[in-house]
């Protein structure tokens, strides 16, 4: 076995398959280092667990200690460190042979296809993490659930994406192997339509006793390969002869949803925040994975409207100025139409393509396809092929493309090359313009600067965010959507969006705004955060670099920083034995805006408040003065506090030395009646309103005794669990939600005589 080793050293680390393998054992306690030609995000989060990264190739990075060389497809076998490692006699294998022996000697999900492998595996394995059976994950792409493209859990599932183009899936031995669809494809590795079909036949093959294949029934390749082979099978299509297919679509912008209906019997609606009808082809497969795991449909639902897409696959990169801009990964013709379609529930007035072909095999052998693939764009930009592994072939270039693209029809086609494409973008691009760079080559590079220079040009000619950028290295963005970093999900874009590094970061950004008389607002996690629809007209600040996660436990006290989650401390303090705030546990805010707010319970002894486990405060005012707070400096009242005129930057809490599994199951018991008593699962900002001092009703009892829960207007409703939660519907409004908040004061005015004051916070 090759995982007897304690050290795994990875040959080209940075690659998104390679690099999930390497988090996965890090985070199963081995040591593993690794090189590739340069860093990426990858590798720095795999530095930041612990792995020994290395900038190019040498055969003295492979460590003295290593026992296992790991290398993938792209990588020669005149590498260095694989010359190194046979001198050493150390292992070598494939990138595809680690990953079996993750996988077999767990429950295993395999998923393959020509088309939507990342984007199913992504659904399937947040399927499963947010139905907690803790699986193991390995995706080709970053997911925002994960925090990257891996995960080890300690569940009986792994859930990984299968690579089909060198046939090294033949690795892995599956007991449940999904098939998203099957193609012509990796011309390099497969000679005819017939080496394809043998090569998944033997995926096939190596489903275990007692597993099943989930197919695409609509897929003519598959069903001629599956027809003599004797297996539980369940297939996933929109013919109605499919055991699931879907009824009722409907596709508006990013939102997609469908009737489930499996072997003829509604189940349910799914909602999706990813466009096409690819994804929901993509969707009903996970749907059906759960089914056969035994999982409710509410649950699967649940947890799949969660998913907000994976990295390069139809990402918005930017929405500024009246101009959107998505990367995919989209490299096929398939691939690229499928895009197109999806492009077409968006608002836009001229659809700008950019496109780079990947590998000179693929660009030859489908160079007609490629041709007719492009319908739907009313500007194309194409430029030279991304070679990957391949030498170029004589007489395949990029002009293939444009020749065959203009005898289809399309004049407004022009090549040119990749450095080029941001300036030539920028100078043809219109408000109202939806411009879509696809490829699975280096265009992301294009994308990125595309990202920046939107970015740039938002604010008149960007002058603002340019300047500020240049003084600190910490994130500046212009326009940056306030919906994103709330939890109710609402809000437009925010001037100016600063993520400073450090506190000398901070000062600088303070600075820098009072110079300007730009107005600030420091922002959490958004929990209590309500954005209005035209944005914030000035600067927000969010403190969530390192340097404000810090956390350091000394007996009975915590020194914790301001951008620290609220709920991870109230779990690690009862895992630790240390009590007083585990009432506090579902709340989904940072520690500063939890101090700043006083959060708590306040009328009701059982429900603590944070304010009393406050010992000591380091802050700083809006000139960029830092200070140290004692106990005595504060003041602390419901949901209130005296410290309006202080950023928090880090808070020394003291709590109270309990027994940890009581802790644990208090914990438990809270957050099992929050989950009863309220809208946990939908988006909100809790409770809207201060409970009245001089009554004998809550808020949410006035509001319920009115006969208002459940009443909407635009997508915002008064929650049914709890009156004084509104949620966010489906496409709620500012607008639709302040209509909800005055209508709530004016009825319980009327009939009660109390005005009702926001705990909410209206940016």
């Amino acid at each position: 076995m090759l995982l007897d080793n304690k050290h795994i050293h990875f040959v080209g680390i940075g690659g998104i398959g390679m690099s999930a393998i390497a988090r996965v054992l890090l985070e199963m306690g081995y040591d593993v280092s690794g090189s590739d030609v340069e860093a990426n995000d990858l590798t720095k989060k795999l530095q930041a667990l612990g792995g020994r990264i290395f900038e190019g190739h040498s055969a003295s990075n492979l460590p003295k200690d290593a026992g296992v060389l790991v290398y993938s497809s792209s990588i020669s076998k005149g590498n260095p460190e694989m010359h190194a490692a046979r001198q050493r006699k150390v292992n070598i294998a494939h990138r595809a042979e680690i990953l079996g022996e993750i996988f077999n000697c767990k429950k295993g999900i395999a998923v393959t296809g020509t088309h939507g492998k990342t984007t199913t595996t992504a659904l399937i394995a947040v399927m499963l993490k947010e139905c907690r059976l803790k699986p193991t994950v390995m995706i080709g792409g970053e997911v925002g659930q994960f925090k990257g493209n891996a995960q080890a859990g300690s569940g009986s599932y792994v859930v990984a994406e299968a690579d089909e183009s060198d046939s090294s899936f033949l690795y892995l031995k599956p007991f449940y192997s999904v098939i998203t669809n099957m193609e012509m494809e990796h011309i390099d590795h497969f000679k005819t339509m017939d080496d394809v079909k043998a090569s998944y036949r033997a995926f096939i093959g190596n489903t275990k006793k007692g597993g099943t294949v989930f197919y695409n029934f609509d897929d003519p390749n598959i069903k001629d390969i599956l027809k003599d082979v004797r297996i539980n099978k369940a297939g996933f299509g929109f013919s109605k002869q499919a055991d699931i297919h879907p009824a009722d679509i409907k596709m508006k912008g990013f939102d997609t949803s469908f009737k489930c209906i499996f072997k003829n019997k509604a189940l349910g609606e799914i909602r999706l925040k990813i466009p096409g009808r690819h994804n929901i082809l993509n969707a009903m497969a996970a749907v059906l994975v759960g089914i056969e795991l035994g999982l409710d449909i509410k649950s699967i639902a649940g947890s799949i409207k969660k998913f907000t897409g994976a990295k390069r696959r139809f990402q918005v990169r930017a929405n500024i100025g009246g101009v959107i801009l998505i990367e995919d990964y989209a490299h096929h013709p398939t691939e690229i139409r499928a895009v197109l379609d999806a492009c077409s529930n968006l608002k836009y007035k001229r659809l700008i393509a950019v496109f780079q072909p990947h590998r000179y095999t693929r660009t030859l052998f489908l160079v007609d396809d490629f041709g007719s693939a492009f319908k739907g764009a009313d500007k194309l930009v194409l430029t030279d092929i991304y070679a990957a592994s391949e030498k170029p072939l004589k007489g395949v270039s990029i002009r293939m493309i444009y020749d065959k693209v203009k005898a289809n029809g399309m004049d407004d086609v022009v090549v040119v090359k990749k450095g080029d494409i941001p300036d030539h973008v920028m100078k043809i691009k219109k408000r109202g313009d939806l411009i879509v760079v696809m490829g699975a080559g280096d265009i992301k590079k294009a994308a990125d600067a595309l990202s920046s220079r939107l970015e740039e040009n938002f604010a008149e000619d960007g002058s603002t965010a340019k300047e500020l950028k240049g003084s600190i290295k910490g994130a500046v963005k212009s326009a940056e959507r306030l919906a994103f970093h709330s939890s109710f999900r609402i809000g437009g874009p925010a001037d100016l969006w600063v993520e400073p590094r450090d506190s000398g970061e901070l000062r600088k950004v303070l600075s820098f705004a009072n110079k300007r008389k730009i107005p600030i607002f420091v922002i959490g996690n958004g929990s209590n955060v309500l954005a209005r629809d035209p944005g914030f007209r000035g600067m927000v600040v969010r403190l969530n670099s390192p340097s404000f996660q810090r956390m350091k436990i000394k007996g009975r006290t915590v020194c914790v920083g301001a951008g620290f989650s609220l709920a991870r401390l109230v779990k690690i303090a009862c895992e630790k034995g240390l009590g007083g705030l585990e009432s506090l546990v579902g709340i989904p805010g940072t520690i500063g805006g939890a101090i700043y707010m006083n959060a708590g319970g306040w009328t009701n002894p059982v429900f603590r408040n944070i304010g009393e486990f406050v010992s000591s405060l380091k802050v700083m005012d809006y000139r960029g003065k830092a200070k140290m707070l004692r106990r005595s400096d504060m003041e602390f009242g419901y949901r209130s506090s005296n410290l309006k005129q202080y950023i928090i930057l880090e808070a020394t809490l003291k709590f109270e030395k309990t027994d940890a599994e009581l802790l644990v199951s208090s914990l438990t018991q809270f957050l099992k009646m929050k989950k009863e008593k309220q809208s946990l699962d939908v988006p909100s900002a809790g409770c809207v309103f201060k409970n009245p001092e001089k009554s004998q009703f809550t808020c949410g009892q006035m509001i319920d005794m009115l006969g208002l829960k459940g009443k909407r207007i635009g997508g915002a409703e008064i929650s049914e669990k709890h009156a004084n939660f509104v949620i966010n519907r489906r496409g709620a409004t500012c607008a639709d939600v302040l209509s909800l908040i005055e209508l709530m004061k004016k009825k319980v005015k009327e009939s009660y005589g109390i005005s009702l004051e926001l705990e909410i916070k209206v940016i």
